[in-house]
């Protein structure tokens, strides 16, 4: 063989693997995370999907995706399972399910294919989710302890010999404990046993219930057991406040302002802003003397503005009854811990006398924010 038709060959195997590696990658991750292990970091040492190093973190619907792809040999919808809850006919791998699933305490278990729909399908109508929170499942463990800043250390010039100044502690721990967030539905026998379009209705019900759970608690949960403590709680957060009794708002200088205090910190430039719809409204609504909208500045233009129900616009300050909230900051920095077991159980006796089904979903979870001094929270706005 001549070296002309050597090199020739070389070149195809080469063009062949570069076409083929993006497709072998995605299978070893699947594999990875089928089997539990922590996923590795590419060859520039970066996790993939936006995952700390080490520990598995869900960013995004594709992410939940191939993290909760697998576990059945043939697919359980939503509509099929619950039909099986209920002790309607139903599918085979419903009846395989159950059989192994039963929890006379608390139900039983969503497989796990179907769980992942759920948990995907509240992505995009959580403002949190949407914002960049990731998702850890901590599997079986009640408790977590997680690392995380404190606060940036103070680094000195120093003679030789000399001691070394002290500084701030740079790390704390943060002790997650997943708490139990419950909803109750019901459904029809008919509708459940005949409408083509359950499945989707289904899952779409219990998603935005989640998700809504979700966002309030993330944002402004208090932190009294049983609920987790959510941004505006969190010790280390920074809350603008202007004026006693509330302030008229928002405009762009009321954003601005929020995301230079962060950047003063040292923190990561925020990269999205949470409000109500009301604030949303009159940031986006405000107009000049000429009628024309006001342009957001320059370093605002890439931020996400993303709107919640979940804030309220009835907040006390002061004297005033109808102030609410705006959440700015990096929300790669906060983390749902959550249980991947997410439960259903059948209320019996409920509504038997009106031919209904009544079921009752259990999740647990509990909210982490790794960087508190990441984000401010602007209050009083009226």
């Amino acid at each position: 063989m001549s070296f002309e038709q050597i090199t020739k060959l070389l070149d195809a195997v080469e063009s062949k693997l570069n076409h083929q590696l993006p497709e072998l990658a995605d299978r070893v991750l699947s594999l990875e995370q089928r089997g539990n292990n922590p996923p590795k970091a590419d060859t520039n040492g970066t996790p993939r999907s936006g995952r700390a190093a080490g520990t598995l973190v869900l960013r995004s619907a594709e992410d939940v995706r191939r993290h909760f792809s697998g576990g059945t040999a043939e697919p359980i919808g939503l509509r099929d399972f619950l039909r099986g809850v209920a002790g309607m006919k139903t599918t085979e791998a419903v009846t395989k399910a159950l059989s192994v699933g039963t929890d006379s305490a608390g139900g039983f278990a969503v497989p796990r294919g179907t769980a992942g729909s759920i948990v995907e399908a509240m992505v995009p109508v959580s403002s949190l989710l949407r914002a960049g929170v990731g998702i850890i499942p901590v599997g079986d463990m009640k408790t977590l302890t997680t690392a995380a800043i404190a606060s940036i250390p103070t680094a000195t010039w120093r003679a030789e010999s000399a001691a070394i100044a002290e500084s701030d502690p740079t790390f704390r721990s943060i002790l997650t404990t997943p708490q139990s967030l419950s909803f109750r539905f019901k459904v029809s026998r008919e509708l459940l046993a005949d409408a083509p379009m359950m499945e989707q209705a289904l899952e779409t019900v219990i998603a935005q219930a989640m998700a809504r759970a979700l966002d309030r608690t993330g944002l402004r949960g208090t932190g009294t057991a049983p609920e987790p403590r959510g941004l505006r709680f969190t010790p280390g957060v920074t809350l603008k406040a202007s004026g006693p009794n509330g302030f008229a708002g928002p405009g762009w200088d009321t954003i601005m302002s929020a995301y230079m205090d962060i950047l003063a910190l040292d923190c990561p430039a925020p990269n999205a802003v949470i409000m109500s719809p009301r604030s949303w409204s009159r940031l986006f609504g405000a107009t000049d003397t000429t009628g024309q909208p006001l342009q957001a500045p320059e370093p605002l233009r890439g931020l996400q503005y993303l709107v919640t129900s979940q804030i309220p616009n009835t907040i006390v300050t002061g004297t005033s009854n109808d102030t609410s909230e705006i959440y700015v900051g990096n929300f790669s920095l906060c983390n749902w811990m959550m249980r991947e077991e997410v439960a259903i159980q059948r209320l019996d006796e409920a509504h038997a006398t009106t031919g209904e089904v009544g079921f009752v979903g259990h999740v647990r979870a509990d909210f982490s924010v790794f960087y508190p001094a990441g984000f401010a929270v602007v209050t009083g706005l009226r």
